[in-house]
């Protein structure tokens, strides 16, 4: 169907790549949908990769690597918004600090406690504990309290997703409106992929959303291995 010196180049999972996201965010723009762009496109590439036998995932990674790549200097970019705000998070640091202590006791305890309502086993419920922090802090955590780093990953993306697609609209229903509250409550909810539809709000809000990312996988990773054995001997 294609041919081979095509889709055997790194030119066919980078084109690819580009493509369905802007065709992605056409979409988006034209239907006013509520979804990220990357949503769809993410969506659209796997369904080709699935449906077209000729083509494989491996050939598709040659290019494709390298747009993944382009996520570490992405995410080192959201160090120019916080450098820039520097003096409202210096200003802000003890409600900082508590904000994200609250936010990250919250988010182990209470999927701990919804797994354990629904009959999840304990090690599905130790992989769902570093949800909410990046992808590589997230596998060391799992690592670390005996979970499935392999269950992990895409938990950690799809909640990245669900915190790119609704965590603003939730938060305005609930009149939340201040850009420090916004940040450090996206930021420490979805990481990387929600921080990312910050952007388009407030640079103040990413600059919150990346301090929440680097301090709540700090966090997660001390308070996880604590509370714990707590919530196991309590529950």
């Amino acid at each position: 169907m294609f041919p081979e010196a095509l889709v055997n180049g790194p030119l066919f999972g980078i084109g690819l790549t580009v493509i369905a996201y802007v065709v992605a965010e056409i979409i988006v723009s034209r239907l006013e949908l509520s979804l990220p762009p990357f949503v769809i496109a993410a969506t659209t590439i796997i369904a080709f990769l699935l449906y077209t036998p000729s083509v494989t995932y491996e050939q598709y990674a040659v290019g494709a690597d390298f747009i993944n790549f382009l996520l570490g200097p992405a995410t080192i970019a959201f160090a120019l918004p916080l450098y820039r705000n520097r003096e409202i998070i210096r200003e802000k640091s003890t409600i900082i600090f508590l904000g994200i202590m609250v936010a990250t006791c919250t988010a182990i305890v209470s999927v701990y406690i919804c797994g354990k309502l629904i009959g999840a086993s304990d090690v599905i419920l130790l992989s769902l504990v570093p949800k909410s922090i990046t992808t590589p802090i997230a596998i060391e955590v799992t690592k670390t309290i005996g979970g499935l780093p392999a269950l992990t990953a895409p938990v950690v993306v799809f909640t990245g997703v669900l915190g790119a697609t609704f965590n603003h609209k939730l938060l305005k229903l609930l009149g939340v409106k201040h850009d420090i509250a916004i940040g450090l409550a996206v930021g420490a909810s979805s990481h990387g992929l929600g921080t990312s539809a910050c952007i388009k709000h407030s640079l103040v809000q990413v600059a919150l959303g990346g301090v929440a990312i680097a301090l709540t996988g700090i966090a997660t990773s001390i308070l996880a291995p604590i509370l714990l054995p707590l919530l196991q001997y309590i529950i």
